[in-house]
């Protein structure tokens, strides 16, 4: 897992520019400090609401319940993209943000946009990028927050070793509840639940996800991903001491399917990490999807993508939903790319395995054939040895927990990918300097690439792994690159149809939305330190 933990305690604040609210400071590491300006009108957001696919608003780190971080608005087209300029660039000041960069997903409503950054909250003006108020949270837990959640009059965030309600309106704090060994994932509202995930990189600890009344901040029921005895997947463990501290964290915001009332958790990697000795067996439900009843918290059905997982490949991406025809039948599908290497189609109903497809060209890491239930078949001598094993990909895996994307109009599933090897001990891993970044267009219902645009190899490699993705209904994709742009592609063909350099140096660092507002559609992309908005000219 890709994540640090820090702690920021904030001595003092000087006074906001003009416009902006005056702080008070938080003493010690429980209260929190707010910077509020006058309250701006913000309408409720209903359970109606939360149903509606991305459009004029964005309502939820993947825009809506899907997860397909797909936007159904058409007035950028690949026709007139070229036309696409910025509308405004809001800054949050450099020193606060985490390495100089915002990693939230951000939350659009009623022409407000709401975004994290370690420790600081914001409310911009979605027409301006002006600041309407600051929020500072005592601690982040975890230097890159990725965003807040909405529901009715309030905003929900994992801060201060817990989930905190805040009012949308002015930034105010409603109430903090603790969660043990929180992961500063947005959390997910549907009707009046939250749901949460925790258990971080912690050792010796279970990691779960639970719901939490959005009224009262608490708990309606909690699901830990590795069971105990008794439990279904327990004997998938050694001993119970090995599966009390197998961890298997979730990291990522769940999607949702309201036909089913379904949540789709992406479950994290098994601990000790690549010391698979210490823990013989499959370790369930590590490295998996779980579907869970979202009211009671109920199984109804699991996916392990990395059995026995020894390399850290967390299956903690972003889960697509999506209504297609097989064989001249509807199916309700999930589909994603693994961090191990492979992209996976399920029916989203009863978990079947539809599609097992290997994405990387080099990922070695299991032998040829499938378990009969789909599941790559580990090849033994992969495994981390005295010597050293080459494997594909490496620890940081064939992709990460940016945004993927999915788009209902040309029926192909897009992500960026990572090409790479290391060398596997039993005490370490040596990385080495072969990655090869590149955008992938695939069909879900196959595995296969469709088209795919391999970036220059130059030493920014990695900037394409902060950088999601996100389709539109006007035939776009729009992304990152290795060289610090940010680029609109034709999401049919692969084709470049416009960029602009980021300023001062930056890359795509969080996740891009898009929203309309008097009748424009913005694209609005973190980069660094910064918010960009752009709209046609």
């Amino acid at each position: 897992m890709n994540r640090l933990c820090s702690l920021r305690v904030l001595l003092s604040l000087g006074a906001l520019l003009a416009g902006a609210a005056q702080c008070e400071l938080a003493d010690g590491h429980d209260a929190p400090a707010r910077e509020r300006a006058s309250q701006v009108n913000i309408r409720p957001v209903t359970a109606k609401d939360l149903l509606q696919p991305a459009g004029n608003e964005w309502l939820s780190y993947h825009g809506d319940y899907s997860g397909d971080h797909f936007s159904t608005l058409t007035q950028i087209t690949t026709d007139n993209v070229k036309s696409l300029t910025r509308a405004w660039t809001s800054n949050v000041d450099p020193t606060q943000a985490p390495h100089g960069r915002i990693s939230s997903g951000l939350i659009m409503r009623s022409d407000v946009i709401f975004f994290t950054s370690d420790v600081d909250a914001y409310a911009v003006d979605a027409r301006s990028g002006k600041q309407l108020w600051h929020y500072v949270a005592a601690m982040s837990d975890g230097i890159s927050n990725r965003g807040f959640s909405i529901g009715g009059d309030r905003l929900f965030v994992i801060y201060n070793s817990g989930l905190v309600a805040l009012q949308a309106a002015t930034g105010k704090e409603i109430w903090s509840k603790r969660i043990g060994n929180t992961t500063p994932m947005a959390p997910l509202v549907v009707r009046d639940h939250v749901y949460a995930v925790s258990g971080g990189d912690i050792a010796d600890t279970r990691g779960s996800i639970e719901s939490r009344n959005a009224k009262t901040g608490e708990r309606e029921w909690i699901f830990y991903i590795v069971p105990k005895e008794g439990e279904l997947g327990f004997n998938t463990w050694i001993s119970e001491e090995a599966a009390a501290r197998g961890n298997g964290a979730p990291w990522q915001t769940p999607t949702y399917d309201p036909k089913t009332n379904l949540l789709f958790v992406g479950t994290g990697n098994p601990t000790p990490i690549k010391n698979g000795r210490m823990r013989p067996g499959d370790n369930l439900f590590t490295d998996s999807v779980v579907a869970l009843n979202a009211d009671t918290g109920k199984l109804a059905w699991y996916f392990q993508t990395t059995p026995h997982d020894d390399h850290d490949w967390d299956n903690n991406q972003v889960m697509a939903l999506a209504d297609v025809t097989i064989a001249g039948k509807p199916r309700q599908i999930v589909t994603w790319v693994s961090r191990n290497g492979y992209q996976f189609t399920l029916d989203r109903n009863t978990g079947e395995n539809l599609v097992t497809a290997k994405v990387g060209r080099d990922v070695n890491w299991a032998m040829p054939r499938l378990r009969s239930n789909g599941i790559p078949e580990k090849n033994e001598n992969k495994a981390p040895s005295r010597g050293g094993s080459l494997v594909s990909p490496d620890s940081s895996g064939l992709v990460n927990w940016q945004a993927q994307s999915y788009s209902p109009v040309t029926g192909l599933h897009y992500a960026n990918i990572f090409n790479n090897h290391s060398v596997f001990y039993w005490k370490g891993e040596s990385f080495l300097s072969d990655t090869r970044a590149s955008l992938r267009a695939s069909d879900p219902l196959t595995g296969k690439v469709v088209w795919q645009h391999d970036y220059l190899q130059v030493p920014l490699q990695d900037s394409v792994r902060n950088s999601s993705v996100l389709s539109t209904a006007g035939g776009l994709l729009f992304t990152g690159d290795v060289s610090g742009n940010f680029i609109a592609y034709d999401a049919k063909s692969g084709k470049i149809l416009w960029h602009d350099e980021l300023p001062g140096n930056a890359t795509v660092s969080g996740v891009p939305i898009s929203f309309s507002s008097h009748d424009w559609q913005y694209i609005v992309v973190p980069a660094g330190p910064r918010l960009i908005a752009y709209r046609l000219q």
